[in-house]
């Protein structure tokens, strides 16, 4: 009866001559934590201007949607789109400012 051939494989200390040093990841957390500082502080300037500039912001989508309108069949005019941008960009500043809490404060 053949008996099966154990193969011993090297201690997880014993490293090989062609591995590398594994990945420092300290400066990955670092920049990790300094971009969620950075946002919580946008966060912060947002929400303690939010009053002002929420009526600006409004005012701006109301009057691109009138300069919409009046060019709605001039060629060459994309008045429309600007509009819907405007418009995009006020919903996902406010769903920012209402539904995000930063860690970080």
């Amino acid at each position: 009866m053949n008996t099966a051939k154990l193969y011993l494989f090297p201690q997880a200390t014993q490293k090989r001559n062609n591995q590398k040093d594994p990945i420092k990841t300290h400066s990955i957390g670092r920049l990790k934590k300094l971009m969620l500082w950075m946002l919580g502080l946008v966060w912060l300037l947002l929400a303690v201007f939010w009053p002002l500039l929420n009526w600006i912001v409004a005012m701006d989508v109301v009057f691109q949607c009138v300069r919409a309108l009046y060019y709605a069949n001039t060629p060459g005019m994309h008045a429309t789109l600007q509009a819907f941008m405007h418009g995009l960009s006020y919903l996902l500043l406010s769903c920012f400012v209402y539904l995000y809490r930063p860690k970080a404060f």
